[in-house]
């Protein structure tokens, strides 16, 4: 059963990931992915992978607010679905606010450009992106396991 559920959970990251890239384009935001490593793509795989992993773990914290442990009802579901979407847009909107504020004091990042796309436009429309990414892959995701687990 595990290695099924991690399948499903590595879908879902690979899936918000590969949609997410083409924002890289934005200077400001590939700018973001300068540490931990030196190279872009694995700084993008790492820090993709922890924000959808904390993504994943605020979807069990809902659930288990919203449904607790016993059978989900319809009511619970419609819960379970609009507690998920508030959270794909705080989730990447709280890592937006923190690299607002961590990021230039360390001098690792500012949101200041000096041709094209400001930095807090870029993680606006990144953070609006990624809600809207992740909420459909959710929706996508979760009709498709009802789907296969409908009694025959």
């Amino acid at each position: 059963m595990v290695p099924t559920q991690l399948t499903v959970l590595s879908a879902f990251a690979a899936v918000v990931l590969f949609a997410w890239s083409p924002l890289l384009a934005v200077e400001r935001l590939r700018a973001l992915f300068v540490w931990p490593t030196r190279t872009l793509l694995a700084n993008y795989l790492v820090v993709g992978a922890v924000v959808v992993v904390v993504q994943v773990l605020s979807y069990f914290v809902v659930a288990l607010l919203v449904a607790g442990t016993g059978s989900v009802t319809g009511g619970e579901a419609a819960g379970i679905v609009a507690g998920v979407i508030a959270a794909n847009v705080l989730v990447p909107g709280a890592a937006a606010v923190a690299c607002l504020r961590f990021l230039p004091d360390r001098g690792v990042w500012t949101p200041d450009s000096s041709a094209g796309v400001g930095g807090r436009v870029a993680l606006a429309v990144g953070v609006g992106w990624y809600a809207v990414v992740a909420s459909v892959t959710f929706l996508a995701f979760a009709l498709g396991i009802m789907l296969v687990n409908l009694p025959t």
